[in-house]
């Protein structure tokens, strides 16, 4: 599971280009097989396979190892599963007959970077401690930032080197944490952290915070996302959606499950500014014409929604740090369902720009359904996927009560409210109505990218049926 994206995307480079679609979605269905495999086979239970330490650390220092839990499975299964839908979609979206952004050849190195970031992301879900995470969670930074940049006209270029620059920019915390922690307790284990005195553990949170505000583009580093958008849309897919913002949320709650005796104020303080956050995202929704960067904010504001959930588990919500859980596997299928729409009306009328969009359902039925499925799913309408975690985050916001609890919720279900409403605006616009010229000339979409469609929409709807039981038994 884990060796063999690496292992696919070296053999890859001696395949012959037209053989590069079919070999990256064999390897990636393998490693999803596999993740599965591991899921039922370990359900409800901790399994580690140490492989092995350097030399001159403690002999008790393990290094590189595989290490399952429920919380592994869960980033490992959103991982995989998006990844394989992803791989599928790219086949027919870097091509010649892409309206959008046409495309001959390059698919040797798109699928040398794409297996490797897939490769990255399991690394950091089944990694042992936090110094293997480290060296995978700076690999998805070289992955990202190629796969930003993979068109190399000058936005794709400028908007690769920003999200490399500022995800770097988080790792040093990171580094800094790892050695904070080695030196006080001589292990990289997660949870070396209750060894420390209540002073270095507040140290280590905080910097580990930080890394994980700046890989899943939270405050001051948020518009490196966006600005991402000029990656192609199979990337901005699966970065959003599975990959690289994710493993800063994973950062956080790897670390909660993993300590005991964090302060109320630092959970407080991580639930605060992630409703900020929120409330900025949300702001910025309506200054957007480009469907992608409206996704984008939005994307920011769930992940907020997940640091929240936390946030309030630290605070000592139950509830709260299940929701935040949850919300990981609810929002992926949802976000990855509404990415691959908006990648489909960019490939059939050439156009993103809402301005130039109208009357889609009339051309495009099943992306217009799928799009609805989506927006019904990210904006938490009951049953569907994210419903079911909004229900939790609320419920961990009232199980802290007091002051604080009116505080959180106030804010956090005005932008619930509101990106409903917004976000229906958009669908309106973009699909009823007359058509637009861009539209009139719509080309038909490949018979691959409807499977995808239909398949995300199905996830979208089971997603929490899967995670509800997952949820319940971590702890």
């Amino acid at each position: 599971m884990l060796m063999l994206p690496f292992a696919g995307a070296l053999l890859s480079q001696w395949l012959p280009e037209k053989r590069q679609d079919g070999f990256a979605a064999f390897i990636v269905a393998l490693a999803t097989a596999a993740s599965l495999w591991a899921l039922f086979a370990g359900y409800g239970r901790t399994f580690s396979f140490p492989v092995m330490h350097w030399p001159w650390l403690p002999q008790q220092t393990q290094v590189l190892g595989v290490y399952l839990d429920l919380l592994s499975v869960v980033l490992l299964l959103v991982t995989t599963i998006v990844g394989l839908l992803v791989t599928f979609y790219s086949r027919d979206y870097i091509s010649p007959q892409n309206l959008f952004h046409p495309m001959e050849g390059g698919k040797r190195r798109f699928y040398l970077w794409h297996l490797l970031f897939v490769g990255a992301m399991i690394g950091v879900a089944v990694s042992p401690n936090f110094l293997q995470m480290f060296i995978f969670w700076e690999l998805t930074t070289i992955c990202s930032w190629a796969l930003i940049s993979y068109y190399h006209n000058k936005e794709s270029l400028d908007a690769g080197f920003e999200a490399l620059i500022k995800t770097f920019f988080g790792g040093i915390f990171f580094l800094i944490a790892l050695i904070v922690l080695f030196v006080n307790t001589g292990s990289f284990g997660f949870d070396a952290i209750n060894l420390l005195s209540p002073q270095a553990k507040t140290l280590v949170f905080v910097l580990f915070l930080i890394a994980a505000w700046a890989k899943s583009s939270q405050i001051v580093f948020f518009a490196w996302l966006p600005n991402a958008m000029a990656a192609p849309t199979p990337v901005s897919c699966y970065l959003h959606a599975a990959a690289m913002v994710k493993a800063g949320v994973y950062l956080m709650a790897r670390v909660t499950i993993s300590t005991v005796g964090f302060s109320y104020g630092l959970g407080l303080t991580m639930a605060v500014l992630a409703v900020f956050t929120m409330l900025a995202a949300l702001f910025l929704f309506f200054f957007q014409n480009d469907l992608k960067k409206f996704l984008a904010y939005s994307t920011i504001a769930h992940l907020g929604y997940i640091f929240l959930g936390i946030g309030l588990g630290v605070m000592g919500s139950h509830y709260g740090y299940q929701g935040a859980i949850l919300h990981i596997i609810c929002h992926a299928p949802a976000k990855a369902l509404l990415f691959i729409c908006v990648g489909a009306i960019a490939y059939a009328t050439g156009t993103r720009n809402m301005d130039q969009l109208g009357g889609l359902t009339k051309a495009m039925p099943l992306t217009s359904i799928a799009f609805i499925i989506g927006t019904l799913g990210v904006t938490g309408i009951a049953p569907l996927s994210c419903y079911w975690s909004k229900l939790f985050l609320m419920e961990g916001v009232i199980e802290i009560g007091g002051k604080t609890a009116v505080f959180l919720i106030i804010p956090f279900a005005a932008e619930i409210i509101i990106a409903f409403a917004w976000y229906f605006f958009v669908a309106h616009k973009v699909f009823f109505g007359e058509p637009s010229e861009k539209v009139s000339q719509t080309i038909a979409l490949p018979w691959n990218s409807k499977i995808i469609l239909i398949v995300l929409m199905v996830l979208t709807v089971v997603a929490p049926l899967m995670g509800l039981p997952l949820i319940k038994l971590i702890r």
